[in-house]
């Protein structure tokens, strides 16, 4: 698999690194590139962007190390093999420890690999502690490196099956944040290709490369997914208006979003946003459920090991689905599952997406503006609900608005 980045990306995240680490007092790196760099100027102009390629591709890659950030995460979802290590990791922080720290990247890469190495079977937290500790037993320490072999040689051979399904990594310049993401092209071909687009901002700042790390792993457990078989992702049709296909795909995402962020919990890796700031946005979407029900359905989503994409458009577009899956069916009658009003859903009155329910206007409306509705919709009932403006509607026509 090849990894290469857009000269975009790599320019503007060098300028932007180099200018952090220029105030913040480690002008090394700063003045080599400036060494560098200034005397393109002085070359014809149709030679000075080639030049300046070079010199920032060779500060990307080579001296400030960011394309790291890229590899490291490919690693920690199991996309490329884990590239071996001939230190454990408490070996390494004895020596990071003892050393000067040459720029402010230490401590974020050294947090990353401890990060990264938490996440890889059969190099679990026992095995490291073996290193520094006095094993009981020189036979229990060969039984417990034999293991370890054998999860890194299963780990391995995992990702070299994604490695070689995968043609090519490309990481662009994001423009914005909701340019941001990860996406896979030709994969119906049989050549994917997964194009990651992400701010050059992010790696600016080496204090904030956890939150870039975050971000990386948390796009190409996307990526990986779409790849996946078991998955089984296609670009599936959403029928509706475009309210309700927004609403949908926004669902989607949420329930794709916790998907992710589970596993990754799973494996002891950091994601973008932990459980409790996950279960905010799903509250939000989905208050209307009863708390006890609400809570229930999402513990029972984020321990759920395997889900395909067809499992969650289908609970993103219909709630009986969700429902059905993940509450009891004793806890919930038909009939009241009937009368939840998510945002979004139609109105019974207007048929349009409501975002703003009236779930019981008999309860704040004059008989009259009742009355006035079931002349219209005789099979109405108070706790079917209405949108605000259809309620708005009625009580002018009853005369009480």
């Amino acid at each position: 698999m090849k990894v290469s980045y857009s000269a975009q990306l790599m320019e503007e995240s060098v300028f932007r690194h180099l200018n952090h680490l220029e105030r913040s007092g480690y002008r090394s790196d700063y003045d080599e590139f400036h060494s560098l760099a200034d005397p393109i100027y002085e070359l014809p102009e149709d030679d000075r962007e080639t030049a300046f390629e070079k010199v920032n591709r060779l500060f990307f890659l080579e001296r400030l190390k960011l394309g790291d950030h890229v590899l490291r995460a490919l690693e920690a979802v199991g996309l490329i093999p884990k590239r071996k290590r001939t230190v454990r990791k408490s070996a390494l922080v004895e020596k990071t420890e003892s050393e000067e720290p040459k720029s402010l990247e230490a401590a974020p890469e050294e947090a990353l690999e401890q990060q990264v190495e938490a996440s890889a079977e059969g190099e679990d937290i026992e095995a490291e502690e073996g290193v520094t500790a006095i094993a009981e037993t020189e036979e229990d320490e060969a039984e417990e490196e034999d293991e370890a072999e054998q999860n890194d040689e299963i780990s391995y051979d995992l990702a070299r099956e994604f490695e070689e399904r995968i043609k090519e990594v490309v990481v662009k310049r994001g423009i914005n944040k909701v340019d941001e993401g990860s996406n896979v092209l030709n994969r119906v071909s049989g050549n994917p290709i997964i194009e990651m687009r992400v701010l050059a901002s992010r790696f600016s700042n080496p204090e904030e490369a956890q939150e870039l790390d975050a971000f990386l792993i948390h796009e190409f457990m996307h990526a990986k997914d779409m790849v996946d078989p078991e998955f089984d992702y296609e670009d599936a049709f959403i029928p509706g208006n475009p309210s309700v296909k927004n609403l949908i795909t926004a669902r989607f995402k949420l329930l794709w979003n916790m998907y992710v962020d589970s596993r990754l919990a799973r494996m002891g890796v950091v994601s973008v946003l932990p459980k409790e700031s996950r279960y905010r946005e799903f509250d939000n979407f989905y208050r209307k459920i009863p708390d006890k029900q609400r809570r229930g359905i999402f513990e029972g989503l984020w321990v759920t090991e395997k889900l395909t994409h067809e499992e969650l458009l289908s609970m993103a577009t219909d709630l009986d689905t969700l429902m059905s899956k993940y509450v009891d069916p004793g806890e919930m009658t038909d009939e009241e599952k009937d009368y939840i009003h998510l945002q979004g859903s139609p109105c019974p009155l207007c048929k349009f997406p409501t975002y703003n329910w009236v779930d019981d206007p008999e309860s704040i409306c004059d008989e009259m503006v009742i009355e006035a509705i079931q002349i219209d919709f005789p099979d109405w009932e108070s706790r079917d609900g209405g949108c605000d403006r259809c309620i708005e509607v009625y009580e002018l026509r009853a005369g009480v608005g």
